[in-house]
């Protein structure tokens, strides 16, 4: 896709803000990539195995798109060890990352009143985890999503995702 200067410019200080919040997260290490403990889980022996030894650069825009919708599936350490790998493929690639952006924003929306307690537990662990300097890069990534014309759906639930993010006290 083609940009403008102002646009290549957010992007890129995006980019770098992404890259810098994310810089000394540890690699969760290869048992602890996946919630699952189910030998015969397929979809999350899946996800492990493509994950397991890997940093979180050098993946490509083709092999995230299959893991788009497992962000899930990943245990908090993973979550934000793995995360700036699917914003840094997709940033500014926003056709081609096809639903990326859109998981990402449903990870960082508050559960909904009528979630049972245990997934609102799982969602809040996984959101907990993020440091303060990294819920604000991925509030500028979801930002300038919302900025482009390349999101079907999803648009709408920015402000909230961006209020829960700025406003969020990491637990840690």
């Amino acid at each position: 896709m083609k940009m403008n200067g102002e646009a290549a410019a957010r992007v890129m200080a995006i980019r770098e803000s992404i890259e810098s919040a994310f810089a000394d997260v540890p690699y969760p290490g290869d048992d602890n990539i996946t919630r699952c403990s189910r030998p015969d889980c397929l979809e999350c022996a899946d996800v492990a195995n493509y994950f397991r030894g890997r940093t979180w650069h050098g993946h490509t825009l083709a092999d995230l798109r299959q893991y788009q919708s497992d962000l899930p599936l990943l245990t908090p350490a993973a979550l934000q060890y793995f995360l700036p790998a699917y914003m840094l493929v997709s940033l500014g690639a926003w056709a081609e990352a096809d639903l990326i952006p859109f998981f990402i924003l449903q990870m960082c929306l508050p559960s909904p009143p009528d979630e049972d307690a245990r997934l609102r537990r799982l969602r809040e662990e996984q959101f907990a985890i993020f440091t303060r300097q990294q819920r604000a890069a991925i509030a500028e990534y979801l930002l300038e999503w919302a900025r482009s014309d390349e999101h079907a759906l999803g648009a709408e639930d920015v402000p909230p995702a961006i209020e829960r993010l700025l406003g969020h006290e990491a637990a840690a």
